[in-house]
């Protein structure tokens, strides 16, 4: 004799096999979330580091660019048997020009200030994001010169930027 239907619907059993299923499908989604949350992290960090290394360059640059500027000034008081006093005040006279040549080989991206002090040259070269190399140039007597001070630095701006790993209010 066949059985009677009634009309109630037959009762869903989740197996052993389906809950492992299930709990697999969670445990997938979960690790595709945090590899996703790593590579955009890992993004913003390297995003970060091409931008301090880009400025780090900058400033090397428009360093290096014046002190040439420095060494060319003092090897034609040199080649005219000048002293120091000669080259100092040679140096002086072309330190707006020597700025300027600076700025000019990194195309404006860096501010250079310059000053002369007695027989020191100083000078700072900051990018906009606040990565700034300090240079001290003795100036000696035979009309050469000596690199005293070379130290780059950076201020950590408070405002994170957009994309930032920063999450908190």
């Amino acid at each position: 004799m066949a059985q009677q239907r009634t009309g109630r619907a037959d009762n869903v059993r989740i197996g052993p096999i389906s809950l492992f299923t299930l709990i697999i499908v969670l445990c997938m989604a979960v690790l595709a979330v945090l590899a996703f949350s790593t590579a955009h992290a890992s993004l913003v960090m390297a995003e970060r580091q091409a931008t301090a290394t880009t400025e780090l360059y900058l400033d090397e640059v428009a360093a290096q660019e014046f002190v040439a500027g420095i060494d060319a000034e003092l090897s034609a008081v040199r080649a005219s048997k000048g002293s120091g006093t000669a080259g100092v005040k040679a140096v002086s006279d072309a330190l707006v020009k020597l700025r300027d040549a600076a700025q000019d080989a990194v195309a404006g991206q860096v501010e250079v200030a310059a000053g002369i002090s007695d027989s020191t040259v100083t000078a700072r070269f900051e990018c906009q994001n606040g990565r700034t190399l300090y240079v001290a140039i003795t100036i000696l007597s035979d009309a050469t010169y000596r690199i005293d001070t070379w130290k780059m630095s950076a201020v950590q701006n408070e405002a994170q930027p957009e994309g930032s790993l920063w999450t908190g209010a």
